[in-house]
């Protein structure tokens, strides 16, 4: 179960593990784009982590304030997109105190349509979209374990993609380059999902 608590928890585990991360994030992304992703994620959680005493027991209330963090700190294509995320997730939930197994597979799908729809994106770009959309199939399969399949949901979505192509955004110009490289978002995710 979802409730302030775990939300908090979350989020005080994704600033830890955004800072461990941070290099490797804009190194990835660095070879593909502006370099800056490992600072778009950074920024967003520690803005959270700021506000964190601001959260309440209403969680549609929490997402907004996560919301209102990414686009203060972040002016990112990317850090756009999770604070859209976050405010399309907080109206789903608006006036709810805790989250079940499907209010938090309805999280990702509202994460993975906004992310699509926003980032002009479809499944098969190599995007984070694609690992969104294996984290919830497997959300379906099983309501029991989600710290592993986070876990293997991401791993797996990098390992199905590599010697494809990144078919968005900036990457493009990379072409056949980016076949060796891992999506940075997807790579993001991934790493962010140990603190599961």
């Amino acid at each position: 179960m979802l409730n302030k608590e775990t939300l908090e928890s979350i989020f005080k585990k994704l600033f830890s593990q955004a800072k461990k991360s941070y290099d490797e994030f804009n190194a990835a992304d660095g070879k593909i784009g502006d370099g800056d992703l490992g600072i778009t994620i950074l920024n967003g959680f520690e803005e959270i982590n700021n506000n964190i005493n601001k959260f309440s027991d209403d969680m549609g209330a929490n997402f907004i304030i996560c919301s209102q963090a990414f686009v203060k700190k972040s002016g990112s294509s990317f850090g756009t997109l999770i604070a859209f995320s976050f405010m399309n997730i907080s109206k789903n939930l608006k006036g709810k105190t805790s989250c079940n197994h499907d209010d938090i597979v309805n999280i990702f799908e509202t994460a993975l349509k906004t992310i699509q729809e926003r980032g002009k994106t479809k499944l098969g770009d190599k995007t984070i979209a694609d690992s969104l959309d294996l984290i919830i199939k497997k959300l379906k399969e099983n309501n029991s374990n989600y710290s592993e399949i986070f876990k293997t949901a991401t791993k797996q979505a990098l390992d199905e993609f590599k010697g494809k192509k990144i078919l968005i955004g900036r990457a493009r110009m990379f072409e056949d380059k980016t076949k060796d490289l891992d999506d940075p978002g997807m790579l993001a995710l991934n790493q962010l999902s140990k603190v599961f």
